[in-house]
């Protein structure tokens, strides 16, 4: 029998924080990083090539950053889960990535909630 892997895109400026994030997340069964990306316009693209089901996104990002990133993904994209990641956890922040079609956000202060948020967006997938 075999087990569904949950396919997750990173997405975030920082190279250091996608090396960390792969790192940590590798490191569980049921998940499989199947791309990377440097910011939003890059995550856009590598949505149709590497068709992933769930993405992290980092929100503030030069060029096209986490918010608009996920309007413009979830607009062709309703099936991909997108959690977001913040630095500074504000109101209006959270909002407006929820808003933009986001299902949680998750502080880069704390990574390790970000497996379980992961899970639970894997879950409700196979629903």
């Amino acid at each position: 029998m075999t087990t569904h892997r949950c396919r997750l895109l990173l997405v975030d400026d920082h190279e250091a924080m996608r090396d960390a994030m792969r790192d940590l997340l590798s490191s569980y069964e049921g998940l499989e990083v199947i791309g990377e990306a440097g910011d939003g316009e890059e995550a856009v693209i590598q949505v149709a090539s590497c068709k992933p089901e769930i993405i992290v996104m980092d929100i503030d990002m030069p060029r096209m950053n986490g918010i608009q990133a996920t309007n413009v993904i979830k607009k062709s994209r309703l099936d991909i889960a997108i959690i977001g990641l913040c630095l500074v956890h504000d109101t209006y922040t959270v909002e407006a990535f929820l808003k933009a079609g986001g299902i949680a956000v998750v502080s880069k202060e704390r990574l390790d909630d970000l497996y379980p948020t992961i899970q639970r967006a894997c879950i409700d997938r196979m629903r």
